[in-house]
């Protein structure tokens, strides 16, 4: 590719970006880029908040450290180590909401990862009633379907309970915008 090219690939990919609403839809299209050419693209060690007419970055502080990517379930729950029922549900749940991007979830689906990777548990509807009990909840049911007891039901984590799986993972700041739930921003 030659250094025009190149800037005009870059020109393309600033106006493209400018025409979206905020960083966390520009960030979402990046990953997406990223991972659709198979880049590994390393943190930088600064905050962009802007890009000049001629393609540099002005900065405005340092950026937190970005959060580590796992390819796989069994990857997350491996650097957590869930030792307890509750923690082995909050980890599945944090895979599927905040890892796959997925608003909400059934609890089989949890259950499901788990027997998979050889760490079920004895009773998945215990486990996040548990969470749904703690202060602050880690777990909100948002729909049933059907009326007997075991129907089909569909949960999401809180910001709390969000936050407590990312601070087992070493990560201390503010839960990311598109990670906060209803509650946290009322």
């Amino acid at each position: 590719m030659t250094v025009d090219a190149e800037i005009q690939a870059m020109t393309s990919v600033v106006s493209a970006l400018n025409g979206l609403e905020d960083d966390a839809t520009r960030a979402r299209v990046l990953r997406w880029v990223a991972e659709r050419f198979g880049i590994s693209v390393p943190a930088l060690n600064v905050n962009v908040s802007a890009v000049s007419d001629d393609g540099r970055a002005r900065t405005k502080s340092p950026a937190v450290p970005t959060d580590p990517v796992f390819d796989d379930f069994v990857d997350l729950f491996d650097a957590l180590d869930p030792k307890t029922e509750l923690d082995k549900v909050l980890t599945g749940a944090y895979w599927l909401q905040a890892v796959n991007a997925q608003p909400s979830w059934q609890s089989a689906k949890v259950n499901n990862l788990l027997k998979d990777t050889g760490h079920g548990v004895s009773n998945i509807t215990k486990s996040l009633t548990a969470a749904q009990k703690k202060s602050p909840a880690l777990v909100r049911q948002m729909a049933k379907s059907g009326r007997a007891a075991q129907s089909w039901k569909t949960y999401k984590l809180t910001t709390s309970g969000v936050a407590y799986v990312r601070a087992k993972l070493g990560l201390t700041g503010a839960v990311p915008v598109v990670l906060a739930d209803d509650e946290a921003e009322s």
